[in-house]
């Protein structure tokens, strides 16, 4: 078993964690070894030398964005396996799975062995685990930056909401395109980001489908309410509010604005997105 660790993941959680399932491990003679990230992206690479030496069970140690490079960097599910210990601040991926936070839980569920598939997006020829999309979380993921967390997450958005403007976006679906002025649009896999923000509570990780989500302007240029509604995850109900679900969708920002794939902000990057129905092979909650 092979365990790749955020060591700074959820403000030294990640650390905390591993020391706790080594322990575990070495009291149940359990064989493993660590390998710690030192930096962005090295937790693809680790990945992609793990399975080419023939890992059959990676388990990814930290937040999100962790379980997302982990994700990017197994090139085939064929006999590897990707088992999550959620150790971030915001766990967002942990709650749509159904994961218990107390990490021995959630390696008891790894070593039990049940098998599960689960759907991811694929964006070209990159990996989204979550959700990925553009508007308003663009702007507020730029001022939590290495602060991450609902509070802080719910600050910078009532900033941002002050000096927000709209972007315009193509969204083109079975060959038909229509352009947004929108707050927020996002593809779901997940059902949540930013530490609990509800984007979209109806969704699921295995019905091998996207669920676009589209927060329009309102005509009287007010965000109030329906921020209110988006904090309350009651913002599908609103008129300015289109759901739509698909299994392919590209997403154009026209302005040239920033998108983003599970907390990942990109520049001058076109969503051009699949779902991968049970492309994902995990393990199965207790």
């Amino acid at each position: 078993m092979d365990f790749i660790v955020n060591l700074k993941s959820g403000h030294g959680l990640g650390e905390k964690n591993l020391k706790k399932i080594t322990a575990y491990c070495d009291k149940n003679n359990i064989e493993y070894n660590v390998h710690i990230t030192q930096e962005s992206g090295h937790a693809t690479r680790l990945a992609a030398e793990l399975v080419t030496s023939g890992a059959k069970t990676i388990v990814a140690i930290g937040g999100d964005g962790t379980f997302s490079e982990v994700l990017n960097g197994i090139t085939s599910f064929d006999n590897t396996s990707l088992g999550f210990i959620p150790s971030g601040r915001g766990n967002d991926f942990a709650h749509a799975l159904g994961l218990p936070l107390d990490p021995i839980k959630a390696f008891e569920i790894i070593i039990k062995g049940e098998s599960l598939a689960l759907d991811y997006i694929q964006v070209g020829e990159k990996r989204c685990l979550n959700i990925a999309g553009t508007g308003l979380d663009i702007d507020v993921l730029k001022r939590v930056a290495g602060r991450p967390g609902k509070f802080v997450y719910l600050g910078s958005l009532l900033y941002c909401l002050r000096h927000f403007d709209p972007y315009s976006i193509d969204v083109t679906i079975n060959g038909e395109t229509t352009n947004y002025k929108a707050i927020i649009v996002g593809i779901c896999n997940g059902n949540q980001y930013g530490g609990g923000m509800k984007l979209s509570p109806n969704s699921k990780i295995d019905d091998g489908l996207l669920d676009v989500i589209i927060i329009q302007l309102p005509e009287n240029g007010k965000l109030l309410n329906p921020l209110l509604k988006f904090l309350k995850g009651k913002h599908l109900v609103l008129p300015i509010t289109k759901v739509i679900q698909c299994e392919e969708v590209i997403i154009r920002p026209t302005d040239g604005r920033p998108v983003q794939m599970d907390g990942e902000i990109k520049e001058n990057f076109i969503l051009d997105c699949k779902i991968v129905k049970g492309g994902l092979k995990t393990f199965k909650p207790l």
